[in-house]
């Protein structure tokens, strides 16, 4: 299996875009079969990136102290939850019915997706760092003292969350298409 973790990454490794050659970004949403799989799931990444930058955009703000600790503890932890809770669900899809449902129909998607699937393992780690430091916001004085390990925090999950994405997509959107996978 290749190996190549997720913060140290700066692209997908070149021996796993095999597909994204023949199936290029830009073509994706008039391909026939990207309405059956690839836009909904894409449409999941994208909230994840918007929940992910909002939250370090509050962490900027109570820092910058453009917002009151009341209103920055209620939304860091209304949106961290959200967001948590949403992307356990969908990588516990992925992991147990979109992945195995598109390694079955090639062997070289197999090393793609244990990339990804190591990412997920990666990604758990930094949640349950982001976590145990949301857990000590009990109150809005104690979220404003979390504040810049919480900025810390959200920065590397968005760092790893965005390259995982990324390369999430330019394996699978590509393999789905080309299949015709269908959720």
């Amino acid at each position: 299996m290749l190996r190549t973790h997720l913060l140290n990454r700066s692209s997908l490794p070149r021996e796993l875009k095999e597909f994204l050659l023949d199936y290029p970004r830009k073509g994706w949403s008039e391909n026939p079969n990207f309405q059956h799989f690839s836009e909904f799931w894409l449409q999941r990444h994208e909230m994840f990136r918007e929940l992910s930058a909002h939250l370090i955009f509050l962490s900027q703000s109570i820092l910058n102290k453009e917002i009151n600790e009341d209103e920055y503890q209620k939304q860091t932890l209304r949106y961290s939850s959200f967001m948590l809770q949403q992307l356990h669900l969908h990588h516990e899809m992925e992991d147990n019915y979109f992945f195995p449902g598109i390694s079955k129909y090639d062997k070289r998607l197999i090393a793609a997706i244990e990339l990804l699937e190591t990412d997920h393992a990666e990604i758990s780690a930094l949640v349950d760092g982001y976590e145990e430091i949301l857990n000590k916001c009990i109150t809005p004085q104690e979220t404003l003292i979390y504040a810049g390990n919480l900025l810390e925090c959200q920065s590397r999950f968005n760092k790893a969350l965005k390259r995982h994405l990324e390369d999430e997509e330019d394996i699978i959107v590509p393999a789905a298409l080309h299949y015709g996978y269908r959720r």
